[in-house]
């Protein structure tokens, strides 16, 4: 099966006539199944798809790896642009989310916009917590089990819970998992439940021992060396071959990463299009 996966929107660019910021999307094409997994903030993508020549209108659906706003922010554009489209999604999305900063600050953090408001554009909703074949090849994971003991939940996120902020362990997390000839490419938002604990999810889920590749968002931007250490113990262990991550990775972690896999390390670029054949 022939797989490609396109950069639509990330915190950095390296070709003329496209734009950065702090989001992800990707664009993940197959001969069965197209699909926009995230939609940034919304201030890129309408113009990095008209220069990168991509028409929303043949996606088959959109799908969402958790709800903050760098991840759903651009769900009205890309729905202004696709027509009604399935919108496939943790039921966890709309809960109302915040993060907290050091002076004990709450800053809006979750999807900018109303369940309401998003159908009234053309989302059709498909919201659950098991894995969902969205075609033969290409699985939406559902709720990532925990089970790593070096993968922590970020105290800075936290979720309203009537006039409580308690400490939000994002159960809306989750990732794409497509199978290919050369083994499972993981395509991650952000990672929130812990790379590690995605991958061993999608061995188990897929059934297939192999993970080819890792792309999107690791969230390892402010991880300690003792996580990075693991983390890098548990991908060579599990013999990952392509790393293509970004946005809430980090430069801290991306070199250690670099220097962990070489060539088989990619910045993951807007404009960058990895292909699988």
């Amino acid at each position: 099966m022939e797989l490609k996966i396109t950069v639509v929107a990330e915190n950095s660019v390296n070709k003329r006539d496209l734009m950065a910021e702090h989001g992800l999307s990707l664009l993940v094409e197959t001969p069965e199944f197209s699909l926009l997994f995230d939609t940034g903030q919304g201030y890129t993508i309408e113009s990095n798809v008209r220069t990168l020549q991509i028409d929303l209108t043949q996606i088959d659906a959109i799908a969402l790896s958790h709800s903050h706003y760098d991840h759903t922010g651009g769900l009205k554009k890309v729905l202004a642009l696709s027509g009604p489209k399935p919108v496939y999604g943790h039921p966890a999305i709309f809960d109302e989310k915040f993060y907290l900063d050091k002076e004990g600050e709450l800053h809006p953090n979750g999807i900018p916009f109303s369940k309401r408001e998003l159908e009234a554009l053309g989302a059709e909703f498909h919201l659950g917590t098991k894995p969902i074949y969205l075609s033969n090849n290409i699985i939406l994971a559902g709720q990532i089990p925990r089970v790593t003991d070096f993968e922590e939940v970020n105290p800075h996120f936290v979720v309203k819970r009537t006039e409580e902020y308690p400490v939000d362990p994002l159960p809306d997390d989750q990732a794409l998992f497509i199978k290919t000839s050369k083994g499972i490419v993981v395509i991650v938002g952000c990672s929130h439940s812990g790379l590690i604990n995605i991958l061993l999810y999608a061995k188990q889920v897929t059934g297939v021992e192999d993970i080819y590749a890792v792309v999107g968002g690791t969230h390892l931007v402010e991880a300690k060396d003792e996580r990075l250490s693991h983390t890098i113990e548990a991908l060579k262990e599990m013999k990952v071959e392509k790393l293509a991550v970004s946005h809430c990775t980090g430069f801290h972690a991306q070199m250690k990463l670099k220097e962990a896999f070489g060539d088989d390390f990619v910045l993951n670029n807007v404009g960058h299009c990895m292909k699988i054949e």
